[in-house]
C-alpha cells in the first residue's frame, strides 16, 4: 500500500511539473500560431499547414485544407475551383470582391458567402470557436458589407479588407489550440494508465 501511496505522490508532483511546462508552452503557442496570413508560411514562403509538432491527423489537415481554399476563394482568386490552389497574380480577384459589382444585392450575397465558413466550422467541429470568437468572425463579415455597399469604391475596400482571410487566421488558431488541448489530454491519460495498481494483502483466518 506505501508503494501505491509513493508512486501516487510521484506522479501529482510530476504532473504538477509537467501542467506548468505545458502552460508556459500554450502561452508561447497562442503567439506562435497566431498568423496574420492564412495561407502563405513566412519562414518557408510555402502553404501553411498545421504544425506537426501539434500531431494533426489526417482529418485535421483535410479539415485545415478546406478551409483555407475556401477563404482564398472568397478573397484572392475566385477560378480556384475543386481545391486548386492558384493566383492570378495582381490580376487575381476573389468571388466576394467580384459579386460587389451587382449594386445592393451583391454585397448581401457577399455576406452570404462569406457565413459559410464560419457555418462549415460548426458543423465539422463544433465547440473549437467560442462564441466570442464567432462574434467576432461575423462582425468582420458586417464590416465587410459595410464598407462593400459604396459603388464602384466598394469592390477595392471589399478586395483590401480580406475578410474570409481574417477569418480563416482564427480558425487557424483555434484549431492550433484544439489540438493543443487534445495532445495534452492524451498525455495526461497515459501517465494515469502508467499508476500501478495498489496491491493490497488478504489474510486468510485460521480455520482450527
Amino acid at each position: 500500500m506505501s508503494s501505491f501511496i509513493k508512486s501516487l505522490v510521484e506522479s501529482q508532483l510530476e504532473g504538477s511539473a509537467e501542467d506548468y511546462a505545458m502552460d508556459k508552452f500554450n502561452s508561447f503557442a497562442n503567439k506562435k500560431y497566431n498568423c496574420k496570413d492564412p495561407f502563405r508560411d513566412p519562414e518557408t514562403n510555402k502553404r501553411l499547414k498545421l504544425p506537426e509538432e501539434l500531431l494533426p491527423e489526417k482529418a485535421d489537415k483535410k479539415f485545415w485544407k478546406k478551409c483555407q481554399n475556401k477563404a482564398w476563394r472568397d478573397d484572392q482568386c475566385f477560378l480556384s475551383i475543386c481545391g486548386f490552389y492558384m493566383s492570378g497574380g495582381c490580376c487575381s480577384i476573389g468571388s466576394c470582391p467580384l459579386i460587389v459589382i451587382i449594386p445592393i444585392l451583391g454585397p448581401l450575397l457577399m455576406y452570404h458567402i462569406h457565413s459559410k465558413l464560419i457555418k462549415y466550422c460548426q458543423e465539422q467541429r463544433p465547440g473549437m470557436l467560442s462564441e466570442e470568437k464567432i462574434a467576432k468572425m461575423h462582425a468582420n463579415i458586417f464590416f465587410d458589407l459595410c464598407i462593400a455597399l459604396p459603388p464602384i469604391i466598394g469592390i477595392f475596400f471589399t478586395w483590401l479588407n480580406g475578410c474570409s482571410s481574417r477569418n480563416c487566421a482564427m480558425i487557424y488558431a483555434a484549431l492550433c489550440k484544439e489540438l493543443q488541448n487534445k495532445r495534452k489530454s492524451q498525455s495526461r491519460d497515459v501517465e494515469v494508465e502508467s499508476i500501478p495498481a495498489p496491491h493490497i494483502n488478504t489474510y486468510r483466518k485460521n480455520q482450527h
